[in-house]
């Protein structure tokens, strides 16, 4: 995997997009699409524009549309735009300024209509007895 990993350091520029890499640390600036397994953003880095990665570690500031398995926001992170999620972890301190989105399976979500629905046909049943 250390020939899939990238590294953008601290004062660094960059704006375009990263594709084939497995992992990367964002130190500097990007204005970037990304697709990947895992990203970092360091406290020094920042970040604008779609992520699509497995795991992402947030330190620094992230603008834009993340869709991730699972996010972790340390304290001095700073995120604004859309977060998708499965698996959330905030420390205290990490500032959010987005929506935020739990990204739930479709058989839980059709399970969850399916209860609704049977709920309210309970009610209706206990309704007409009285």
């Amino acid at each position: 995997m250390a020939n899939k990993q990238a590294v953008l350091g601290s004062g660094a520029r960059f704006t375009g997009k990263i594709s084939n890499a497995k992992s990367i640390e964002i130190n500097g600036y990007v204005e970037a699409d990304l697709t990947t397994e895992k990203v970092t953003i360091g406290s020094t880095g920042k970040f604008i524009g779609a992520v699509d990665s497995d795991l992402v570690v947030i330190a620094g500031e992230y603008e834009g549309k993340m869709q991730a398995e699972s996010v972790w926001l340390t304290e001095t992170s700073r995120i604004s735009g859309e977060v998708h999620y499965k698996s959330l972890q905030m420390d205290r301190g990490a500032a959010l300024n987005c929506r935020v989105v739990h990204n739930w399976n479709e058989t839980n979500s059709q399970k969850v209509d399916e209860n609704d629905q049977n709920d309210d046909e309970v009610l209706e049943e206990q309704t007409n007895e009285k």
